[in-house]
């Protein structure tokens, strides 16, 4: 949908991922298809130049409307940039082994601090952030599994009754094993620490350690995937409690001969720490990731490695939905007196749904974007006249979102994809200021 934010001066359009009309008529594109029309409003072909065609338009259909960009003049463009997709990612942080290396120093002897800081925008105040103090005293550590139970049992009593933006789990170096008896899958509850075993498991009792994989990826059972200890029998047969909540993806059935096993456990320990993944609603819950920092006292030699840097990613189908909304002026919802907000009976173009993607080298629980987005963005000065002073151009950005690899973009009907349509045009303009080809992502 192409839109006009008059405060902004953007207009945003989002591509359908549909196959490209094989029609030189503008009016019979199908919905939510993006094309390109010459300075006569007929659709724009290879026979078309700069010298034939001074402006352009961008034209989309929204159902059985027509939606028309500013006109594109030749002259005024100022700059043509773009983006390809790129998924985000979470923030990850390691203490002690990471599943490659490091150990958990207890030889210090002093407490150990552990200050987990979060630093998304929403988690501050007047300059403070939100901060859970984690204290363990030396006289209560002997192992480095003493110091691991205790940092993950209460990051997780945090995360569960407190409301906080982090898992955490705990590692080995241990090999695992396939549990001995009958059992041959587990079924685990994400925020739970019951699991249910389908058949007998002779070699799980208190103390033992379970390696909790991802059956969906086909984890494996590699000394990368968390690991959780076992407190006793459940209440029902072929049950069992662990000491801490499950912070995995929810499955029925996890293989304990390939994702799962019980551990003799290694030397080394150490604690993996997650953002989670944040709610999200089209102008009522902000799209974020999580940022957070740790900081330790008394930890001697330990390392502290930030595995994985929080990112937003290009072209999440989140951000397109709130560039869309942004050019509508935010109003999408109706009445700003309710909670939530109902939603507007309008139409968006923008995919924001999401979907639990789960990694397999970490064995957590990740949403991710349904769709993402190539962008093109066009900068150009427009016939339109600002009046804060006296008649200067008014500057104007067009923004272009299309699912990479979609046909409309370059794969079908080529001659008359939207990315050839552009580059053929830009590369006519008079000194060929952006090249022959300056678009190469939709």
């Amino acid at each position: 949908m192409s839109v006009l934010s008059v405060q902004n001066i953007q207009e945003t359009l989002v591509g359908k991922s549909i196959p490209r009309t094989n029609t030189t008529n503008p009016s019979a594109i199908a919905d939510g298809e993006i094309v390109l029309v010459n300075s006569s409003g007929a659709l724009y072909v290879a026979a078309d130049s700069y010298a034939t065609s001074p402006w352009v338009q961008l034209v989309q259909r929204n159902g059985d409307n027509f939606i028309w960009s500013t006109k594109i003049f030749g002259n005024r463009i100022t700059r043509v940039t773009e983006k390809a997709q790129s998924a985000g990612q979470e923030q990850i942080y390691h203490i002690g082994y990471n599943g490659s290396a490091g150990f958990l120093d207890i030889t210090a002897g002093l407490d150990f601090q552990l200050t987990v800081i979060e630093n998304q925008d929403d988690m501050m105040w007047s300059e403070q952030k939100k901060k859970n103090v984690v204290n363990v005293p030396n006289n209560l550590v002997t192992t480095q599994l003493d110091l691991a139970k205790a940092i993950v049992k209460n990051q997780m009593k945090k995360y569960i009754t407190d409301g906080s933006s982090m898992t955490a789990v705990m590692l080995n170096d241990g090999a695992a094993a396939t549990g001995a008896g009958t059992a041959t899958t587990l079924a685990v509850t994400h925020g739970s620490n019951l699991i249910v075993a389908n058949g007998t498991l002779t070699t799980v009792v208190a103390g033992s350690i379970l390696r909790i994989g991802t059956t969906t990826t086909a984890s494996g059972r590699g000394v990368g995937i968390p690991v959780y200890t076992v407190t006793g029998v459940g209440p029902i047969a072929n049950s069992f409690y662990l000491d801490q909540p499950y912070a995995g993806p929810t499955q029925t059935a996890v293989s304990l001969t390939a994702d799962a096993g019980v551990v003799t456990a290694g030397a080394n320990w150490g604690v993996r720490f997650t953002g989670k993944s944040l709610p999200f609603r089209r102008d009522f819950f902000k799209f974020k990731r999580v940022s957070f920092t740790l900081q330790m006292s008394g930890f001697g030699a330990t390392a502290l490695t930030k595995t994985q840097e929080a990112l937003y990613g290009n072209g999440d189908g989140r951000l397109v939905l709130e560039e869309e909304s942004f050019s509508k002026g935010f109003e999408g919802a109706l009445n700003r007196m309710t909670v939530p907000l109902p939603l507007a009976n309008e139409t968006f173009t923008a995919d924001g749904s999401t979907t639990t993607a789960i990694s397999a080298t970490y064995g957590d629980a990740f949403v991710g974007p349904s769709v993402v987005y190539n962008t093109v963005t066009l900068e150009l000065f427009s016939q339109d006249q600002t009046t804060v002073v006296a008649v200067p151009t008014m500057p104007q950005i067009v923004k272009i979102f299309m699912v990479n690899g979609a046909a409309q973009g370059s794969t079908n009907n080529t001659a008359l994809a939207l990315e050839n349509q552009l580059n053929d045009w830009l590369a006519s303009l008079p000194g060929a200021p952006f090249g022959n080809t300056p678009i190469s992502v939709l």
